[in-house]
Formats: C-alpha cells, structure tokens, sequence
C-alpha cells in the first residue's frame, strides 16, 4: 500500500529494511532506558509510520500515537495500525503547531525538518522532565547550528544524550539527539 501512495520514494524501496527500519529501531534502546517502566510516546510527523511502527512493534509496553498533519498519511497510519492489529498505537490527524492534546513522555522524529523548527515544538508537547529524541546524520550533527542552541534554549531544554551508530551498507554515522524538558 505504502508504493501505491507514495509514503516512501521509489529509490527507498529496496533499502527499506536498512534505511528505515533498522534505522527507526535505533530509538528502541534510548526509550527504553528514558522510560524503564513504559511511557506515552509520540511520532511527530510519522508520514509512512518511520520510527513509530516498527518502534510500537518492538516495544508493546509502551503507548504510541503516529501524528501526521496530511490526511493521507494519517489514513495510511490508521489503516496500517488497524492491519497489524497494534493495540499500542493509534494514528492521529493534527498539525505540531496548533498543538492542543495531552503531553508525552517522549516525543519521536526521524525526518520531519529543521532541528531548530521542530524542536520547541516537540519539547513543547511533552511532559515535564520528558524527552525529545531526533534522528540526524554525522553531517548535521557535526555542522555549526547557532540557531539550534538558540531553539533549545528559549524552550527549556537540555541536550541529554547522544545515541550514535551506524547502519549496515552506509558510510555515514547516525546520532540520536536526547533532549530533555527542564520542569
């Protein structure tokens, strides 16, 4: 379902395992080790359910909700959540910004944008003293970003953690980014 709606882009098809997968089940050792006796979890901008799906698959004890603003991609997550029976998880329609939900103990995003635009958005939605965990390459993490540190600061936030490792076939190194909501 996933090709005929374009969810994934026809060039990942075949490193779908390694590239999003394995990639987003990076995040289940941080979760588990932030939220010991399970927790609320949302995926911000889960599009075609990367890395909440195989994350909610993997960690039954926790709960997981798979935010998306578009509507089809929140069907897609709907449909798919219904299809593997996950009784952990449900899908939500609703944009980050206008946020006017429940908080999370943590807050999950692989591939949704800027850092520095997404962050306090994130941390925003999470519960006091919960985390925001961000998927980013060894280049972003590397890279002299003046306007994260100014993001996290005017949220409230702390970088806790850097989670690093690497995939199977790829060159460049991935990191986990862990911040955490002061309160």
């Amino acid at each position: 379902m996933s090709g005929r709606l374009n969810l994934v882009s026809p060039s990942d098809l075949a490193a779908i395992e390694t590239r999003h997968i394995t990639d987003s089940l990076a995040g289940a050792a941080p979760l588990r080790r932030l939220l010991p006796g399970g927790g609320t979890v949302l995926d911000a901008g889960s599009g075609a359910g990367f890395p909440g799906v195989p994350l909610a698959i993997a960690m039954p004890e926790m709960d997981f909700t798979f935010c998306d603003s578009s509507l089809r991609r929140f069907q897609f997550l709907t449909w798919i959540t219904a299809r593997l029976g996950l009784r952990n998880a449900r899908a939500l329609h609703a944009r980050l910004g206008q946020w006017k939900g429940p908080l999370y103990s943590a807050v999950i995003q692989r591939a949704m944008g800027q850092l520095e635009n997404i962050l306090p958005q994130c941390l925003n939605i999470t519960s006091p003293g919960g985390y925001f965990l961000a998927w980013q390459t060894s280049a972003q993490v590397e890279a002299d970003r003046p306007a994260v540190s100014a993001a996290l600061a005017a949220a409230g936030g702390e970088l806790k953690e850097d989670a690093r490792y690497s995939l199977p076939g790829e060159k460049e190194g991935r990191h986990i980014l862990v911040f955490g909501r002061k309160g």
